[in-house]
């Protein structure tokens, strides 16, 4: 278990979601050996993602790029644009 593993901080999806900027669209990128890959999701598919996901509080880094929350899909987290508030 790394440092990081101690950090996780799991979010109930009510949580996740007041984390959320309006709009229809939000943006997320997700992170790999050779760059940052950037989209923007609608929010119904967003949080249909929430709801099957994952979600947790993003790391340092991320939450410093106004992503701070990260939903686990999978093997790799998917990091959300989030309210300044939420930061």
């Amino acid at each position: 278990m790394s440092d990081e593993d101690d950090k996780k901080a799991p979010l109930t999806f009510e949580e996740a979601v007041a984390m959320l900027p309006d709009g229809d669209y939000i943006h997320t990128f997700r992170s790999n050996p050779i760059c940052l890959v950037g989209a923007d999701w609608e929010r119904e598919e967003l949080l249909e993602a929430i709801k099957k996901g994952r979600p947790e509080k993003a790391g340092p880094g991320a939450t410093s790029m106004g992503h701070a929350l990260a939903i686990w899909t999978g093997d790799e987290p998917l990091f959300v644009e989030t309210r300044e508030e939420a930061i």
